[in-house]
């Protein structure tokens, strides 16, 4: 029923828009200069009345520059172009008996201050900009943001939260999907963690934000999908840039890298290297309570001390060819190997059942992982004429391998320290293996001047294998645990198609689309010889809608269904063990969760409001929880809870005080709601909660900028577990040397110390309180250098299957 009422409503719309279009012109006009064309000339339309800007074109390659879908008025041209001179047109007006105009052309007159030399850019985007569909990021453009990780950005972005246990969530919500230059990254959890403490922030170029996505993207991700966008040059010649950076907190942290790019007319090489060395903390602070039949039982008050040293190298090498005036073929190969060795000392305090100590135990842990991932990407489009006619066609391949080694040594002691029974030692061999492969199309057709159809398929085959074998080296020989040891295999087949029909009129614009994914998995857990496999076809409609209301006020409405499978690593029913009294372990019997999501917004001007709303079935999500089977042994795993109620309000206000002084600012302001029973507890209820940041950038003379960012985060409610308040505050300063071609960076983030989270997870025969100490206050300094031609010239964009979006998230 839902399906059809979005389909009829998209029909609606689409005949009440086709009205409107009659009002609309067209005009065209060729920029040129010394006498010959000028390509990548910028053509702005302006209103006659007022000069206000109305919409921009950039001129071909013959100079001709055409701007369509325009309401009747009175207009002049505005054309500029580096090195050159500005130029007006003569007013000119569209009406309904001449709706169509070829104006005379526009000549440039080159610049005689600026002839021969080159030009380097100045402008600088915000820190974080709000567009229709998304928030970007723009990470390099962020003095806080230098000489950190992935992660470390991502925690400092609006509405995004990552808990000591390395889960993210979006606005209160899990399931988010993390991508890579558009490609889902396979892993999740600790590993996904780990990689994005590996990856520096100068090999980032920026951030999309997208909370709900059409149906061009994969259903998955009912918070939404994070994409890290890496950086690319797109300058002609040959150029780069190289970057180190220092920085300090509890541990050291490094990092260093190097951009290159050569580019003609016919072939673009670029590539980069970035190394990073990383001495992370998670100093956990835990006090865990058991009852029966509600009375107290007894308690572990823990102090787990977890230090992480990341080292990590990351290469990227790609080329695209222009095979002719139509059709461009790419390649790109990413390539991280990281070593991990983490070292964990616990210290847990047995409490007896009149809350009295009794005993204690001390764990140390040695693990040792070595993560090596491949990932190569073939792409290939070809533009069939001016019309906006294309094909955009991806393969991709990968494989994610990793080995880790652990040593575990318990030693059981009276409060004296006097041994109470002999040390258990417990080592473990861990080989995992993810191999993938995609192929995607998608196809453009325009319908008339002001709708266009989308459409296209993806088919993905992943496989994962992981071999866990875990021996008891209590006494001299070694002896197989078989009750931790295990072999699991998973395999699946995702096929999807859409088709999206995008119309531009007057004052509205629609999006509707639909999107049908089949999938087909099936799983073995080699041991206990338990197997299990699942089919099922789904549908997930989606529509935009947005309504000019007048020359700067718009409202959108938008409606999508979406599903979030399981990951890899929450299937694998493993266990790995912090001590002998608490471990994580995956889920093999999860569900995907399916969502309906709705939002309504209202933007004037710069500032933009947006109501959500989202309903939740099967909601996934991760518990620290008391076992079942074991006696006071807590477990962490993702389960399934019954349902989930999102309501949210976002504000972005990003405001000018003066000609030095700007500040990006966000809100999200949200309610959600459980409902669920997991050991023995109904869960029915929520909590309000509110995510403020606030971007303040000072642009002063001489190329000094200073940047002062907070954010103020009160807390919510995740499943059974409540957050207590977190806020920051992180100064920066930049400034611009060696003929603007250098850049140096200081900054502090955290520099109170004060953004470190405390909660509370409650059952009817368990509580457990903790708060955690990481390095989230950390001093750093970086140098940027950029090298070669700086002359900013026609350049090719580099293409691959999400340009669309690409494109118009850096608009």
């Amino acid at each position: 029923m839902r399906t059809m009422i979005v389909v009829v409503f998209s029909l609606l719309i689409v005949t009440i828009g086709k009205a409107q279009t009659a009002q609309r012109g067209r005009v065209s006009v060729n920029i040129e200069g010394a006498g010959q064309p000028l390509e990548n000339a910028t053509v702005e339309l302006l209103k006659g009345k007022d000069s206000s800007l109305v919409k921009a074109a950039i001129s071909g390659k013959n100079g001709l520059t055409e701007l369509e879908n325009i309401p009747f008025e009175t207009y002049l041209l505005r054309v500029t172009m580096v090195n050159f001179t500005r130029q007006y047109s003569q007013p000119f007006t569209l009406t309904a008996s001449q709706p169509e105009l070829s104006l005379p052309p526009v000549t440039l007159s080159a610049n005689a201050s600026t002839q021969m030399k080159e030009v380097t850019v100045t402008a600088r985007k915000p820190f974080i900009q709000k567009l229709s569909d998304r928030i970007v990021v723009n990470v390099d453009n962020s003095i806080v943001n230098a000489g950190s990780s992935a992660l470390d950005v991502l925690e400092r972005s609006p509405g995004v939260l990552i808990d000591p246990n390395d889960i993210i969530s979006l606005r209160g919500r899990q399931g988010v999907i993390i991508m890579i230059d558009g490609k889902i990254t396979p892993m999740s959890g600790t590993d996904l963690a780990n990689m994005l403490r590996s990856l520096p922030s100068n090999a980032i170029e920026r951030i999309d934000i997208i909370t709900n996505p059409s149906a061009r993207h994969d259903a998955a991700g009912n918070s939404g999908i994070i994409d890290i966008r890496m950086k690319k040059d797109q300058r002609l010649g040959a150029n780069g840039t190289f970057t180190a950076g220092y920085g300090q907190g509890v541990f050291p942290k490094a990092n260093t890298g190097a951009t290159f790019n050569f580019r003609n007319k016919k072939v673009n090489f670029f590539g980069s290297y970035n190394y990073a060395h990383r001495q992370n903390l998670n100093h956990l602070f835990l006090k865990r309570e058991f009852f029966k039949n509600g009375s107290y039982d007894g308690a572990y008050d823990q102090d787990n001390y977890m230090k992480i040293p990341v080292n990590t190298n990351n290469i990227r090498l790609g080329a695209d060819y222009l095979l002719s005036k139509k059709s461009i073929l790419g390649f790109v190969v990413n390539s991280t190997i990281t070593n991990v060795d983490r070292t964990n000392e616990n210290q847990s305090l047995v409490l007896d059942a009149v809350k009295q100590p009794a005993s204690k135990f001390i764990t140390n842990q040695q693990e040792s992982s070595r993560p090596r991932n491949i990932l190569a990407n073939i792409n290939y489009k070809y533009t069939f004429d001016s019309t906006g006619r294309e094909l955009t066609a991806d393969i991709d391949y990968g494989v994610f391998n990793n080995r880790s080694r652990s040593q575990f040594n318990t030693g059981f002691y009276q409060l004296d320290g006097t041994p109470t029974q002999p040390a258990y030692k417990l080592n473990g061999d861990q080989q995992g293996k993810i191999t993938i492969a995609t192929a995607k199309a998608d196809y453009v057709h325009p319908l008339n001047k002001t709708t266009r159809l989308e459409t296209g398929f993806k088919s993905s085959f992943v496989e994962t294998g992981n071999d866990v074998v875990f021996y008891d080296v209590s006494s001299t020989t070694p002896v197989y645990d078989s009750s931790k040891s295990n072999d699991f295999r998973y395999k699946e087949n995702n096929n999807a198609v859409y088709v999206n029909l995008n119309s531009e009129f007057k004052k509205i614009s629609l999006m509707a689309g639909l999107r049908a994914e089949q999938t087909n998995m099936e799983g073995h857990q080699v041991v206990n010889d338990i197997r299990f496999d699942s089919s099922y076809l789904q549908l997930f409609p989606s529509v935009f809608l947005n309504y000019k209301l007048g020359e700067d006020k718009t409202i959108g409405i938008s409606v999508s269904r979406r599903i979030d499978r399981p990951n890899y690593s929450e299937l694998n029913p493993f266990r790995f063990f912090l001590d002998p009294s608490t471990y994580s372990s995956g889920n093999p019997y999860l569900k995907p969760q399916l969502t309906w999501s709705y939002e309504l917004s209202y933007t004037v001007k710069q500032l933009s409001f947006t109501l959500g709303y989202s309903h939740t079935k099967q909601n996934t999500t991760v518990v620290i929880r008391p076992s079942e089977t074991e006696d006071k042994v807590t477990v962490q795993m993702p389960v399934n809870l019954h349902t989930y109620d999102y309501f949210g309000l976002t504000v972005a206000a990003p405001i000018r005080f003066t000609k030095w002084w700007n500040a990006i600012n966000n809100a999200n302001i949200y309610y959600g709601h459980y409902n669920g029973n997991l050991a023995n507890t109904t869960l029915d209820n929520g909590t309000p909660a509110a995510n403020i940041s606030t971007n303040n950038t000072f642009t002063l003379a001489k190329g000094w900028t200073i940047e002062l960012n907070a954010s103020v985060n009160t807390g919510g409610q995740v499943g059974f577990m409540k957050l207590d308040p977190q806020w920051q505050l992180s100064p920066g300063v930049q400034k611009t040397i060696l003929n603007k071609k250098g850049t140096l960076r200081f900054s502090v983030t955290d520099i109170f110390w004060t953004n470190l989270p405390r909660a509370v997870v409650e059952f009817t025969n368990y509580v457990e309180h903790w708060h955690a100490q990481r390095e989230s206050r950390v001093a750093s300094l970086s140098f940027t250098y950029r090298f070669g031609k700086n002359t900013v010239a026609a350049a090719r964009r580099r293409t691959t299957a999400s340009e669309e979006e690409r494109r118009r998230a850096g608009n």
